[in-house]
């Protein structure tokens, strides 16, 4: 009986697992069938986009299989990030390049790699070191996607995740290191990725973009960023992913000179034993002759702009004329019609940011990070333009003041100097022209200045008609600048601050001589060159590509000889012009926007002509001159306060930038990079004259530090009022903060002739040529600031406190000085002098002047410790 029921339950147990395996084999068999579903039934009633890659979207989930082919592996190919639509706060903005990579796609047993690798390391394949190439460079596995399916060379990748996270490329802003403001900065939060989703697909066979749609979430934001920001906890950034297939044809690379300004990817030669072992390839379009036996002749594909259907109508034409103006260059490179316009039609069918288009776009933004910019793509391992686009701000055209707030509410550093500080011009791009350019800032600031200058004089002499045609031309004047300037950029140009140089003072404003070449250069930052008072008008604006660039273009774009030894001694005759003055090069890794930074005071911003300190001092008097009757042309019955606001802030920004560019005479060094040669030897550093430094100082004595600094604006500052806008000063007091508003032009000033680099090389310079000493430079300084008791007034008063302050820390009695010997000796030695003229009993002394001189001697008493 019992072993009936045993055998009973045994029977029982191996009919139940012979059920549960037929079960399970009837699952695998479920599960082969599934997985043995050909890709034809893989990629059936999804939506398609085919071209380099296919991908294929699941229409009701949303799922993306992306095919690559077989033969694709292990071939290196471009990734490019292009933001559509972002975010200023977050440091997004649409058009903004934000950088390139070679990548590839490498198989691992059942996966694909996405490998990203440096190409920067240069080995010559003869020598055996080569065949430790890969020693010591880190690649880096931006993603590993499982393969789906492989059939037929084919290859079906899930790429959803790829695409909804950060692999490809960092869409946040980068941490800062030592960021002090980090709790008062904006911030994303977390990507979320069920949140984000593709949004649009474009495929050609030798590129395709994917469009994707970020969205980052932060549940409890601590700032809650500008008006621009919707709701802080929720922030939507629309991201472009092109992978563009390398170029098969072949293309000769243009090696960089340190002569010219172009754009490069740098290599280091790791076998070479030169003293300058490099091979960085500069960025240039691919041109052709149609006829290579033509002096000119027409490219095969000549370089071709759009300009985008945002623009607005009345300014096509402008625009049109500032691209088409560099067709002089190119012909005397030997090219006819290099660069053609077309206008993209209202009913187009592809997008402004298809990377197969060159597009002059046009947008109006909350927070314009520029007036234009012109970013491009090259082939990192030639060169090779692959594309570009110019962005053009609305702004530009317009008042609107695109900074976050004024001088006269006690701001210290506005424009150049905030653009150091402010680094969102990292966009995750190494490459060297990862700045973006700020020329239209600049030229925004020029307009108000030219709009303030014909509401007073233009009305007065011409009447309001000719006025308004006036404005009208120097509107256009400016435009075409700029987008010259900006097509510079995607020609492959980088700035070129030195350019300036070309005119003195006088034939800056001769039209006869200039014809619309103003600077040597399209590309660097020059003012509107608006005549001092008592000279005829000339140029406001450069119009025409200058002389440096018709030689940089030449170098960049004319054709190669056959013979590599020839060709590099038609190229070494180019560059040999390179100490001519209108050649004149120098970009923004030299130029001395920022107090201490660099030497040469011709590579700057702002300046114009070769000599900016007689220059700065007539657009100071043509200022002072404009705020004496901007009262009576800016206040129009019924209106708010708002056009002189702005027009006075405007108007000073124009001075303190001018006492700016005086102040980097002093102590400054010209710096000449021709290379060696016998016949004409020139030194790579030489000492401003003297002279020149001393003419400085005395501009700065006069226009800066002096008693009645600006008393023009004295009578402004009751009208000073921002135009109310709900509680939008809610925290501030509104008032024209017109001490701190002087004061901190002159601590601008204070700020470059007391830096440590500054004064330091004062007495370096003493040793190879400089005659204006460290103690003459000091005493004067002294002078100019301690003026006479007399005349001196609460400006007066105010700057010698601060100076006082200042040369305490230098000297180092007080605290730790970082400053070298001479300077704390001569900044003890000034202490010194002031303190025996303050502690000096004298009559005639009114009460401020008696408790100024108490209090200096007791700041300096007490440092001292006497």
């Amino acid at each position: 009986m019992k072993l009936t029921s045993l055998s009973m339950a045994l029977a029982i147990a191996l009919t139940s697992s012979q059920m549960a395996y037929a079960g399970d084999a009837k699952k695998s068999d479920k599960k082969d069938k599934k997985e043995e579903k050909t890709l034809a039934q893989m990629i059936e009633k999804k939506t398609a986009t085919e071209g380099l890659f296919n991908f294929y979207q699941d229409k009701k989930t949303g799922d993306t299989l992306m095919l690559i082919k077989e033969e694709q592996l292990d071939t290196p190919l471009l990734h490019f990030a292009q933001t559509v639509d972002g975010l200023a706060d977050a440091g997004h903005f649409r058009g903004g390049y934000r950088g390139v990579k070679v990548i590839e796609f490498r198989r691992y047993f059942d996966r694909i790699d996405i490998i990203t690798k440096t190409p920067r390391y240069l080995f010559d394949e003869n020598n055996p070191i080569s065949r430790a190439k890969d020693a010591n460079i880190s690649e880096a596995v931006l993603a590993s996607l499982k393969i789906e399916k492989e059939e037929d060379g084919q290859i079906a990748l899930k790429v959803n995740k790829l695409f909804l996270s950060e692999a490809l490329h960092k869409v946040s802003p980068w941490a800062r290191v030592n960021d002090k403001n980090a709790k008062k900065r904006f911030k994303l939060g977390k990507m979320n990725d069920k949140k984000s989703r593709i949004l649009h697909k474009r495929a050609y066979e030798d590129n395709v973009d994917v469009i994707v749609d970020y969205v980052f979430n932060n549940a409890n934001p601590s700032v809650y960023g500008s008006n621009a920001v919707s709701d802080p906890r929720s922030v939507s950034i629309k991201l472009q992913h092109s992978f563009v297939e390398l170029p098969k044809e072949e293309f000769a690379p243009r090696y960089d000179d340190a002569r010219v300004g172009y754009f490069t990817h740098q290599y280091d030669k790791m076998t070479s034993s030169d003293w300058a072992p490099y091979r960085d390839v500069i960025k240039r379009w691919n041109l052709e002759k149609q006829d290579k036996t033509a002096e000119v002749s027409e490219p095969v594909e000549p370089i071709v702009w759009w300009i985008e259907n945002t623009t607005p109508h009345e300014w096509r034409e402008t625009i049109k004329e500032g691209v088409l103006a560099w067709n002089s260059s190119f012909e005397k490179a030997g090219f006819k019609n290099a660069l053609q316009v077309k206008v993209q039609p209202d009913d187009a069918t592809w997008d402004a940011a298809d990377i197969n288009y060159n597009v002059l776009r046009w947008t109006s933004s909350p927070q314009p990070r520029f007036g234009g910019y012109g970013p491009s793509l090259a082939n990192p391992l030639t060169g090779e333009m692959l594309g570009a686009d110019i962005m053009l701000e609305y702004v530009f055209m317009k008042n609107r003041w695109i900074y976050n707030s004024l001088y006269s509410q006690g701001a210290s550093s506005l424009g150049y100097e905030a653009e150091q500080d402010d680094a969102p011009h990292f966009t995750g791009s190494k490459d060297n022209d990862a700045l973006h350019c700020s020329a239209g800032h600049e030229m925004q600031q020029n307009m108000i200045l030219g709009q303030v200058m014909f509401d007073q004089i233009a009305v007065d002499n011409a009447g309001l008609a000719t006025a308004d045609l006036e404005k009208k031309a120097l509107i256009k004047e400016a435009l075409r600048s700029l987008v010259l300037h900006e097509v510079g950029h995607t020609l492959g140009l980088n700035h070129n601050m030195k350019a300036s140089i070309l005119w003195d003072e006088n034939k800056i404003h001769d039209k006869s001589v200039t014809q619309g070449v103003l600077t040597g250069s399209v590309m660097d930052y020059a003012p509107i060159n608006v005549a001092p008072i008592g000279k005829e008008q000339g140029d406001y604006f450069q119009t025409e590509p200058g002389p440096y660039d018709d030689w940089a273009i030449e170098y960049g774009y004319s054709v190669a000889l056959d013979s590599a030894d020839a060709e590099q001694a038609r190229l070494d005759n180019i560059l040999s012009r390179s100490s001519e003055a209108a050649l004149a090069f120098g970009n923004d890794a030299d130029d001395m926007r920022s107090p201490g930074r660099h030497i040469d005071p011709r590579i700057m911003t702002g300046d114009l002509s070769s000599n900016p300190v007689a220059y700065g001092v007539e657009r100071m008097a043509l200022i002072e001159s404009l705020l004496v009757d901007l009262k009576d042309k800016t206040l129009k019955e019924g209106n708010s306060y708002q056009q002189l606001l702005t027009s006075a802030n405007s108007l000073f920004g124009q001075y303190r930038r001018q006492a700016q560019i005086i102040s980097r005479q002093i102590g400054g060094v010209y710096v000449e990079r021709s290379y060696v040669n016998a016949e004409k030897q020139v030194q790579p550093y030489t000492p401003v004259p003297a002279a020149t430094q001393k003419e400085a100082m005395q501009a700065l004595t006069k226009h800066v530090f002096a008693a009645d600094t600006l008393t023009t604006m004295q009578p402004l500052y009751s009208y000073m009022q921002h135009q109310r806008r709900g509680f939008n000063h809610y925290g501030e007091n509104e008032d024209p903060k017109a001490h701190d508003m002087i004061l901190n032009m002159q601590k601008s000033v204070l700020d470059q002739l007391l830096h440590k680099n500054v004064l330091k090389r004062i007495s370096d310079t003493s040793l190879y040529g400089n005659e204006y000493s460290l103690s003459s430079v000091m005493n004067d300084l002294t002078n100019a600031i301690f003026v006479d008791k007399k005349t001196a007034s609460s400006l007066s008063q105010n700057v010698q406190i601060e100076y006082v302050k200042r040369l305490i820390a230098i000297a180092g009695v007080k605290g730790k000085s970082s400053y070298d010997n001479l300077s704390k000796t001569a900044a003890l030695g000034q202490l010194t002098s002031i303190l025996d003229k303050s502690s000096s009993m004298g009559f005639g002394k009114n009460d401020n002047q008696k408790a100024l001189d108490a209090y200096i001697s007791l700041m300096i008493n007490k440092a001292l410790k006497v």
